[in-house]
C-alpha cells in the first residue's frame, strides 16, 4: 500500500484533470445526498470549507442550506494556537481575508469564532477515505488536532464529522495513525455512508 505522501500525490493529480462539469456535476449530486438524509438536515451549525484543488466542491450544499437558514462556519486559523482552527460563522455575502496561507477566511474581528465542539456538523475537505472513516487530508494535520478531543473523550460525539468527497478518493483500506480522527460518515455524488 502507498504511504499517505504518496496518496496525496496520486490522489490529487487526479483531482486536478477533472473537467469543471464534471466537477459540478459531482457537488450538485452530493449536495441532494446531504438534503435527502435527515438527520444531517437536523443540524443547525455546519461548517463547511471553501474548495480548491480539484476538492469536492460545498458551494451548492451551501446555498441549499441558507435556503433551510442553517448557521454556516469557516475554518479560521486559530493565531495563538500552532496549526489548529476555530469556526467563524458565515454569510454568502461576507467579505473574506486571506490568513497566512493566502487561504481565504472570515475576519474574527467581526464574527467571533466558535471551537469545533459548539458545532452540530463539520463537512471535511480530504484527499482520500476508506470504508472504515479514516480519512487522509492535505498533511498538515490541523483537523486532528481541532478534533483531537473526540479520542480522548470519546462520549464528545460532537460534532458529527462528514467527509466530502468525489468517489474515486475512496480506497479499500487505510492505515489510521493513532492521532487520526475517523468520519462518522462521507458524502460522494454516489451517495451517503455512515460509518460504525
Amino acid at each position: 500500500m502507498p504511504n499517505p505522501k504518496e496518496i496525496r500525490q496520486i490522489i490529487r493529480a487526479r483531482r486536478r484533470l477533472l473537467r469543471k462539469q464534471e466537477c459540478e456535476k459531482n457537488s450538485a449530486a452530493a449536495a441532494a445526498h446531504f438534503i435527502r438524509h435527515i438527520a444531517l438536515i437536523r443540524c443547525r451549525r455546519i461548517a463547511l470549507y471553501l474548495a480548491a484543488d480539484g476538492e469536492l466542491d460545498p458551494r451548492p450544499l451551501a446555498d441549499r442550506l441558507c435556503q433551510l437558514n442553517k448557521k454556516l462556519y469557516l475554518p479560521v486559523l486559530r493565531p495563538s494556537h500552532h496549526k489548529a482552527l476555530w469556526f467563524s460563522e458565515f454569510h454568502q455575502d461576507d467579505r473574506l481575508q486571506p490568513n497566512r496561507f493566502g487561504i481565504a477566511e472570515p475576519d474574527i474581528r467581526h464574527r467571533k469564532p466558535i471551537p469545533a465542539w459548539g458545532l452540530d456538523l463539520i463537512i471535511l475537505p480530504l484527499v482520500a477515505f476508506s470504508n472504515e472513516g479514516t480519512r487522509i487530508g492535505m498533511g498538515g494535520g490541523y483537523y486532528d488536532r481541532t478534533l483531537a478531543y473526540q479520542l480522548i473523550h470519546q462520549q464528545w460525539n460532537r460534532p458529527t464529522l462528514i467527509g466530502y468527497a468525489h468517489e474515486f478518493q475512496r480506497l479499500e483500506a487505510l492505515p489510521r495513525r493513532r492521532w487520526d480522527v475517523p468520519l462518522h460518515g462521507v458524502i460522494t455524488e454516489c451517495g451517503y455512508q455512515q460509518f460504525k
